[in-house]
């Protein structure tokens, strides 16, 4: 996991395990897809708000490239949203059991160009998200929108494999 700020990279291992020194994040943004990484991430972030006393705000972002004004389209991104908000009401609960303040939020765009932009108006401390990695090559990679939220974030970002 790599914590990526404004200036230097840090390395950051085992963080359960009390290796970091906490820093003050008072307002935390979370990225979730699904996948295997954004779950450890959302973990990460409950671990974070918890030691902070920070708001943790979490974000699905159903990605626009589906193309087309079809019928079809409309009707494919409305089922991905309400698999979305299924998905987040299992981190609703997950946050209410270790009594960390939530938000949830189901949106569509661009997920790196959604994500750079509420962690900006919203002010967050600190966004965390997840790779996409399935096999060991691709998990020394990040993702692209992992990529392009790390490098135009007006916060620091941890990325979580």
């Amino acid at each position: 996991m790599s914590l990526v700020g404004l200036g230097p990279i840090w390395k950051v291992n085992n963080i359960n395990n009390n290796h970091l020194i906490i820093l003050l994040f008072s307002r935390i943004l979370v990225a979730v897809d699904g996948s295997e990484s954004s779950k450890k991430a959302f973990e990460e972030s409950i671990y974070l708000a918890q030691k902070c006393n920070s708001k943790l705000d979490v974000i699905h972002v159903v990605s626009c490239e589906l193309g087309g004004d079809s019928a079809t389209t409309f009707e494919l991104i409305a089922e991905l949203k309400t698999k979305a908000e299924k998905m987040l009401d299992e981190y609703k609960i997950q946050a209410a059991k270790n009594n960390v303040p939530i938000e949830m939020m189901v949106t569509q765009g661009d997920p790196a160009q959604v994500i750079i932009e509420i962690a900006k108006t919203k002010r967050h401390d600190l966004i965390i998200m997840g790779t996409r990695g399935k096999s060991a090559f691709q998990e020394l990679l990040i993702g692209s929108v992992s990529q392009k939220v790390m490098h135009h974030a007006s916060c620091p970002v941890m990325v979580v494999r």
